[in-house]
């Protein structure tokens, strides 16, 4: 896994070649009621895709990516990752919102709703979901849609791997072509007014319109600055989707904050967009907590800011990105994600190098949701789960509503709880 902090010892590995060789291993776990783990990409901060004495089913070999330019339609297996899905779509100048890391599973992100650069132009990635194949805990092959299913079809977007094994997924494309995108970077000392002026942006922002706020430390690399090198430091990721001049707008917004010490914006293409910004992420020791916000007010500001000044490792980070957009035009009962109306999520991320174990992830977890938890408006958001949450933290991953609506489906579809390493609908 991922996270370097997931250190566990599963009782055998299935890799399965095709969703028959995947229902053999669900038959078989279920048959001899050994718990099942699920594993896509493998970036779950909680270690979902693996457990001590559990039977893992690896579905990297189900990796597949089809496009159909005409229909504007993709096709990928159960175990794509994000990076071959972008260069098959960008051949055709389309896309769909997806992990901006190659090396992240298309289904785990779809399954928890799925943010993105294009989630403000085209919604979640489950809001581009056309139909998924789900292999179902008594063993079943089902093909869930609008028609099909249509209960499961609904609780797959965003309910976690609570309902079976996504084999097969097929999603609506979306044009994108032209954009500009690229940060700004800038020490944390005039962070105020940086997440002022984001806040100012969001408030009038179009659709075509990205943008996240990451408090940092500053990487030692050669395009940044000597003395901000390793210090605190706010950067600020953009992306406008339409020809060049439409991002100026934006960095004008910004120049009462002072010259970036680092501006990387320019015309790019999405794949290069979705290229980690500091380089591919090491296997980290991770954990962190994550929400969702109204609008940012001096409060709200203050305390990120204290928590970046008392970050516990280089590597550690706080992320707001702006929501709205095509996300508000669903409505809450549209699919099992539950934070439509949401302005912003926020991540901290509580990460460290996999030998520093004296930093204390857990603890500087506990401290950063304390710090935070009376500004947010709830959460945390499904995929960024720690795995150390109490049950009644993870229930609020969701509406009371829709947390009973999943219920049901989850009677339906997985009664003895198979399913069970995820934000889990049977014990919660």
């Amino acid at each position: 896994m991922w996270n370097a902090e997931v250190d566990r010892r599963p009782l055998f590995v299935a890799r399965p070649n095709t969703a028959v060789d995947v229902r053999s291993v669900v038959e078989f776990s279920a048959r001899r009621g050994i718990p099942l783990a699920v594993r896509g990409g493998g970036h779950s901060h909680a270690g979902f895709g693996t457990a001590d004495g559990a039977a893992v089913l690896d579905l990297r070999s189900l990796g597949g990516v089809r496009v159909d330019p005409v229909k504007r339609e993709l096709v990928t297996g159960g175990g794509a990752l994000w990076g071959p899905v972008d260069a098959a779509t960008q051949l055709h100048h389309l896309g769909v919102t997806g992990a901006d890391a190659p090396q992240v599973g298309v289904g785990g992100v779809l399954l928890g709703g799925g943010f993105g650069w294009l989630h403000r132009l085209t919604g979640l990635t489950c809001d581009s979901l056309l139909e998924a194949d789900v292999v179902t805990a008594n063993g079943d092959l089902v093909t869930a849609s609008p028609e099909r299913e249509p209960a499961l079809f609904w609780a797959l977007r965003g309910g976690g791997g609570n309902f079976g094994v996504v084999t097969r997924m097929g999603f609506r494309l979306h044009p994108v072509r032209e954009l500009v995108g690229g940060t700004l970077l800038y020490p944390l000392g005039r962070g105020r007014s940086v997440l002022m002026r984001y806040q100012e942006l969001c408030d009038s922002a179009p659709d075509e319109l990205a943008l996240r706020v990451t408090l940092m430390t500053a990487p030692k690399a050669g395009h940044i600055p000597a003395e901000l090198r390793g210090k605190p430091a706010i950067s600020v990721g953009m992306a406008a989707f339409g020809p060049p001049g439409k991002l100026e707008t934006v960095k004008r917004g910004f120049r009462p904050c002072g010259p970036a010490a680092v501006d990387t914006v320019r015309p790019l293409t999405y794949a290069q967009l979705q290229q980690p910004v500091y380089g591919k992420p090491d296997r980290l020791r991770a954990d962190g907590h994550s929400s969702f916000f109204a609008r940012l007010d001096e409060q709200t500001i203050d305390a990120f800011l204290d928590l970046a000044e008392r970050f516990p490792s280089p590597q550690t980070m706080l992320q707001v990105q702006h929501l709205g957009g095509a996300i508000s035009r669903l409505g809450a009962a549209d699919t099992a994600f539950s934070f439509r109306h949401a302005t912003h999520l926020v991540a901290c991320n509580v990460l460290a190098v996999r030998d520093a174990t004296s930093v204390p992830l857990r603890s500087w977890t506990m401290t950063a949701a304390k710090a935070i938890r009376r500004h947010e408006l709830g959460g945390p958001y499904v995929n960024f789960v720690n795995g150390g949450e109490p049950a009644k933290e993870l229930h609020a991953a969701y509406s009371p509503v829709t947390y009973r609506r999943l219920a049901q489906v989850k009677a339906e579809y997985d009664p003895d709880n198979l399913f069970r390493f995820n934000v889990n609908i049977g014990t919660t």
